[in-house]
């Protein structure tokens, strides 16, 4: 019996230890800043109340993830072709912070007002190397 509790004891030790070794991994892991990237163009017809209440319903839940612009307006094209007229670039603390904005109730019934009022090339999330 004693035997027994001796293991158990050593068992639970290491269970105990490894869930704070790891805990403790996970804390020293760098968390790194993410960024969206979006090329899209007004539509010509785009209805400006839906974009304004796109904006009104988009820009609190974005500010509250943490969203910083960093860049807005026309790129100027060094080699290639760009597809767009503009380009935003905006930061978010990390990946995890982008996407859960991003794929949260608040946001997907925003993003309803721009529908069909932008043409879209592309929107994509980078993190930070």
């Amino acid at each position: 019996m004693k035997k027994y509790l001796q293991l158990l004891t050593v068992l639970c030790l290491g269970i105990i230890v490894g869930g704070i070794g790891a805990k403790v991994q996970g804390q020293s892991e760098e968390v790194k800043p993410a960024f969206l990237v979006v090329s899209a163009d007004l539509k010509a017809d785009a209805d400006a109340a839906a974009m304004a209440a796109y904006g009104e319903a988009a820009g609190p839940l974005a500010r509250q993830a943490g969203n910083t612009t960093l860049a807005k307006g026309v790129p100027k094209v060094l080699e290639g072709q760009w597809p767009s007229e503009s380009i935003i670039i905006k930061q978010y603390d990390s990946m995890a912070a982008l996407l859960k904005f991003w794929d949260s109730d608040g946001y997907q019934k925003a993003k309803k007002h721009r529908e069909g009022q932008l043409d879209v090339n592309f929107i994509v999330a980078i993190e930070a190397n």
